[in-house]
C-alpha cells in the first residue's frame, strides 16, 4: 500500500503506522484528509491520520486508517463525494482481506446537503438528490434547484 522509497536493504519504510484489524483509506487528496477524517471517526475509534504523503500517482496524498471496524456502506457513499479516487482496504490479521475503489455513483441520495441556501431541501422534508454530472473534479447537480457544486463544497449530512 504505500509509496515509500526503498531502504539500502531493500525494505520499504512505512509513513503510517499498520493496523491489525480495520479499514484503511489510501489515495486522498491531501486537501481533504482531515474532512475525511472528521467525517470517518466515532466517539471511540482509533485513527491514524498521515497527511502530504508521498505518492507516485498523486504527488501528495493523505491516508485515514480506521482500527478495530470496516466502514459503512454510507460512509463510503460520503467518501465517493470527498475523494473519489480513494481506495479502501480492509484488514484482518495484519493483512489485507479486500482491496476496492471508492464507486462513484450516477446519484447521491440523502448523503449531502445542497449547497445552495434557498433550495427547498434546505428549508422543508425532501431527500437530497444530487446527480453526478462530472467526474474530474467531481461535479453534481442538484436535481431540485438544478444548480451545480464541487463535491468538496458541500455539507455531508
Amino acid at each position: 500500500m504505500s509509496q515509500d522509497p526503498p531502504t539500502t536493504s531493500g525494505s520499504r519504510i512505512r509513513q503510517v503506522e499498520a493496523i491489525s484489524n480495520g479499514s484503511v483509506i489510501d489515495h486522498i487528496p491531501t486537501a481533504v484528509t482531515l474532512k475525511v477524517a472528521a467525517m470517518l471517526a466515532g466517539s471511540g475509534d482509533q485513527l491514524f491520520i498521515g497527511a502530504n504523503l508521498r505518492s507516485s500517482r498523486m504527488g501528495r496524498k493523505g491516508v485515514v486508517k480506521i482500527a478495530g471496524r470496516e466502514i459503512s456502506a454510507h460512509a463510503a457513499s460520503c467518501l465517493a463525494l470527498l475523494a473519489p479516487g480513494a481506495t479502501v482496504s480492509i484488514i484482518h490479521d495484519y493483512q489485507v482481506l479486500r482491496k476496492l475503489p471508492v464507486e462513484v455513483p450516477a446519484e447521491f441520495t440523502d448523503v449531502a446537503r445542497c449547497a445552495n441556501p434557498n433550495c427547498v431541501t434546505n428549508h422543508e422534508r425532501w431527500s437530497s438528490r444530487l446527480a453526478v454530472v462530472g467526474r474530474e473534479p467531481l461535479r453534481v447537480r442538484c436535481c431540485y434547484c438544478e444548480r451545480s457544486f464541487l463535491g468538496t463544497d458541500l455539507a455531508l449530512m
